[in-house]
């Protein structure tokens, strides 16, 4: 893998809620020690109860979160992201397996923030960290808030 402190990534880093608090240097910074990662169409990007401990920003393609339903009888399409969606985010924070599967549908291409680069950074630069956590926290409670209205709607 290479190291890609390019344009398009930190365009995606500006254009996302989660990293929009950082400043112009700290997204360089930030990029330059992301890894890209590609897959084809099918290719199972994360299998649920993995361990975790990636987040990945999506810079082309499409993805399925699938979660297996409880009966068995297989998974169940929960979320669908495209470029600029970000996945994964909750392993940085809780340390915990995957919890749903992550099927690319068509050609991906995404940048990782593994778990190792996130505690070095909450380490070495505890302001960029912050921010981080911050954009995190965010985006989780928005897709609680859109969870919670969801399920108010089917009961």
């Amino acid at each position: 893998m290479e190291v890609h402190p390019n344009q398009e990534l930190l365009n995606l880093l500006a254009d996302h809620p989660l990293f929009r608090e950082l400043e112009f240097r700290e997204r360089e910074d930030l990029a330059s020690m992301m890894m890209e990662k590609k897959y084809d169409s099918g290719a199972e990007i994360f299998r649920e109860g993995d361990p975790g401990g990636e987040l990945m920003i999506l810079g082309a393609g499409s993805v399925e979160v699938q979660k297996q339903r409880s009966h068995g009888s297989g998974r169940v399409v929960i979320a669908r992201f495209d470029r600029g969606g970000v996945i994964g985010e909750m392993s940085l924070v809780d340390r915990m397996p995957r919890s749903a599967s992550v099927v690319s549908v068509q050609p991906t291409r995404a940048w990782v923030m593994s778990q190792s680069l996130f505690d070095d950074i909450l380490m070495t630069r505890p302001d960029l960290g912050v921010k981080i956590l911050k954009g995190i926290s965010s985006l989780l409670s928005q897709r609680l808030r859109n969870t919670s209205g969801w399920f108010a709607d089917v009961f």
